[in-house]
């Protein structure tokens, strides 16, 4: 369809987005169940690293060699696919879970120095990857849902780093529980009695802003599973460049819906710019 330059051309973009971003085949959401073979495998010291994610503590994760090397023997052909390709992103295929990212680190360094209040809390880590936040949640007694694109991710890396770094297994898997699929199912799944959302104190996200085509569907998961008295916590680069997504159009998003509050909590002072925004729902007049 030919379009003219005019202002609004924008409505047609967006109906385009939209077009194309439903077309892509999402995984839909689903729940990942422990297995009793996971909980009682053993790791060897050379299958993990000691990572220190602030001041005190050490996490040990899986390494990259040995989760790439366990995904090419069960043949996961997504993941395998993005490695050939020395890709970390596949749109709708393979999401980036492998890999830790910086904000990663940025937002565990925030929650860290700012004594974030986590007794009791229920807490979501929305694409949570190798769970270094959720980890960082667990340790400080929350219960925490982990959620990512990729089942692959939270088989071979997510569950096993949480089985690493708890000594009582059986113990910590009451207070969590594993998710994969598109955001835009997550927010429709209900809870295990199927009757009700569930609903967190806490909502963390690092690195998942990166493509604008998912803006919405990551905002809503916000709007629809955030507590009315919760705190969201969403770090990432200013700009992503080659993708095009970034901080201030994710906080643009947020701040043309209306429901939320915005602040940029922190920031760093070198290199690429990197941010944490706070986000918390408008006291009702």
């Amino acid at each position: 369809m030919f379009k003219f330059g005019f202002s609004g051309d924008k409505e047609d973009e967006e109906e385009d987005k939209d077009m194309k971003n439903s077309t892509i085949n999402w995984i839909s959401a689903s729940k990942v169940e422990v297995l009793e073979m996971q909980i009682e495998k053993q790791y060897e010291p050379v299958d993990y690293a000691e990572n220190l994610i602030f001041p005190g503590y050490k996490l040990k994760l899986i390494r990259s060699e040995k989760a790439l090397h366990d995904l090419r023997m069960e043949n996961c052909a997504n993941i395998v696919e993005a490695e050939s390709q020395h890709s970390d992103l596949i749109p709708a295929k393979y999401e980036g879970g492998l890999k830790i990212w910086e904000c990663s680190y940025d937002l565990s360094q925030y929650l860290f120095e700012n004594n974030v209040e986590f007794q009791g809390k229920f807490v979501l880590d929305l694409g949570c990857g190798t769970g270094v936040i959720g980890l960082v949640a667990l340790l400080k007694n929350s219960i925490v849902h982990f959620q990512d694109y990729n089942v692959e991710v939270i088989k071979t890396v997510t569950i096993p780093n949480v089985l690493l770094n708890f000594d009582d297994r059986e113990s910590v898997l009451k207070r969590c529980q594993f998710f994969c699929g598109d955001w835009g199912s997550f927010t429709k799944l209900r809870s295990s009695n199927g009757d009700k959302f569930v609903r967190y104190d806490l909502i963390f996200t690092s690195e998942t802003i990166y493509n604008p085509d998912n803006h919405k569907k990551l905002y809503e998961v916000f709007k629809q599973r955030l507590k009315e008295d919760g705190i969201g916590l969403i770090a990432g680069k200013s700009y992503y460049f080659g993708v095009g997504g970034g901080i201030r159009q994710f906080q643009n998003l947020i701040e043309e819906d209306g429901i939320f509050d915005v602040e940029t909590v922190w920031k760093n002072r070198e290199g690429l710019q990197r941010e944490i925004l706070k986000i918390t729902r408008k006291q009702q007049s």
